[in-house]
């Protein structure tokens, strides 16, 4: 979440994590059987498919091999096709026929026990509930997984890391960000001391630290963390790949966040039709990628379109993911900005009336994306001259950012600086220089953490 330049609302630039979440973290499979029977060959067709985001392929020898494993009565050959036709199928964005065989394969490992199995359908089903955006359950399931793995695989087996990887995720989306930051720290120690290291499985944690590093506002950190992903992903994976089209996404953001335009909009207007073709153009990841090009449009100027971007995200997120999900409010959030800026005040309190309902459901009444729709009403009400209905959303939004991303974060001083300008005009001027002064100091702090230092040059990406 940032800062618009003009009228400083708040607006949602949401980013694929929990989706990618299911990609970028390598699938732990036990070995099926030494000799290539009937089954393992379509799972292995299945998954070099799934490789290279040929998910419609994947799907189809996942959904043999598990006919096959039915038809040869092999409890455990069944429950493991399951999994993997469910992830394929999550992927693709269908969560219930995920969820279904999900469940259908752990009953299968209660009869006959396989832990290891039973670890990973449940890291799996915690990637899917994430995506759902059940994160209080995601992070249970998560848990029942990395105590499974630890006592059968030990402390440092890639399993550990990928599990490490989606905890730390729920852990970003919960606002609980050290959690979150000592989980993929952990899982880059153990990538990285493996005997047999896997460049894209730390591509894939790098990217998900990314995010977390741009959520705090280290955006020169995340920049590094972006590229390092993006180049290693283009080179294993082709430019072509819908996880590389991810990060191009996440840089996109960034660039649009330091007001680098030209080269967000480059990497958006690539990203989009990559994933379009790998997902197919009703997947929440195309939303995403939507929205992300609606939020730039909106900062150029560019309304109309930017509105229609919107609209579009908007459709396929409720469609696919239901009218309460997190992703819905964000969204919500963006067409208000565009409201807003229209001056159609009372539409866009109600957009974000509706964007804090959800926020605070799913999310939880103290975490970072409840204090911006917070801000975002507050505003609101100021240009309607409420100040006193601003006042109390401005104190809470403060203090939910200061407790939970630190005062040198730039939402509060941005936030600070809103609250401010209404206590100019109710005439109380000492106390909006106190805040001015509070924005001011919050600002240096924020400078002196993130340091000085220029983004990747896009043309730099290009070469290598």
């Amino acid at each position: 979440m940032r800062l618009r330049a003009r009228i400083g609302i708040e607006y949602a630039a949401l980013t694929p994590g929990v989706a990618l979440g299911i990609l970028t973290l390598a699938i732990s499979v036990p070995q099926i059987a030494k000799a290539l029977d009937k089954n393992a060959e379509l799972l292995a067709a299945g998954q070099q498919f799934q490789d290279q985001g040929h998910y419609p392929e994947a799907e189809s020898s996942f959904q043999a091999a598990l006919d096959q494993a039915k038809a040869s009565s092999e409890p455990l050959k069944t429950a493991r096709s399951m999994n993997r036709l469910a992830l394929v199928k999550q992927i693709r964005g269908d969560h219930s026929a995920a969820e279904v065989l999900y469940r259908g394969a752990m009953d299968i490992y209660e009869q006959h026990p396989s832990p290891v199995d039973l670890a990973v359908t449940l890291l799996n089903q915690a990637r899917l509930y994430s995506s759902q955006g059940k994160f209080g359950q995601g992070e249970a399931v998560c848990l029942k997984s990395l105590a499974i793995f630890q006592s059968q695989l030990g402390l440092d087996h890639p399993s550990i890391a990928d599990t490490l990887d989606t905890l730390a995720w729920i852990h970003v989306r919960l606002g609980r960000y050290e959690e979150a930051e000592a989980g993929y720290s952990k899982s880059l120690q153990i990538r990285q001391k493996s005997k047999l290291p896997s460049e894209l499985e730390v591509a894939g944690t790098l990217n998900d630290l990314g995010f977390l590093q741009f959520s705090l506002g280290r955006y020169l950190e995340a920049e590094r963390s972006y590229k390092r992903a993006l180049v290693t992903r283009q080179k294993l994976l082709g430019p072509g790949h819908p996880d590389s089209a991810d990060t191009m996404l996440r840089l996109a953001e960034l660039y649009r966040a330091e007001r680098q335009y030209s080269q967000a909009e480059h990497l958006l207007g690539n990203a989009i039709p990559i994933l379009e073709v790998s997902l197919g153009p009703k997947h929440p990841r195309v939303a995403n990628a939507c929205n992300n090009l609606g939020v730039l449009y909106n900062d150029m100027a560019r309304l109309d379109e930017a509105s229609a971007l919107f609209s579009r995200a908007l459709e396929i997120y409720e469609s696919s993911l239901g009218r309460e999900h997190v992703q819905v409010a964000g969204v919500l959030s963006n067409l208000a900005v565009i409201q807003a800026e229209r001056r159609s005040y009372p539409e866009a309190e109600d957009l974000y009336a509706r964007a804090l309902t959800i926020d605070e459901k799913t999310l939880g009444p103290d975490h970072p994306e409840v204090a911006s729709m917070l801000n975002n009403l507050a505003q609101i009400y100021g240009f309607e001259s409420r100040y006193a209905e601003a006042e109390k959303l401005y104190v809470r939004a403060i203090d939910i950012w200061e407790r939970s991303l630190g005062p040198a974060h730039p939402s509060v001083a941005a936030c600070l600086l809103n609250y401010a300008a209404v206590l100019r005009k109710v005439h109380r001027k000492k106390e909006a220089g106190q805040l001015e002064a509070r924005a001011r100091e919050s600002r240096a702090m924020h400078g002196r953490e993130s340091q000085e230092g220029s983004l990747v040059d896009w043309r730099e990406l290009q070469r290598q």
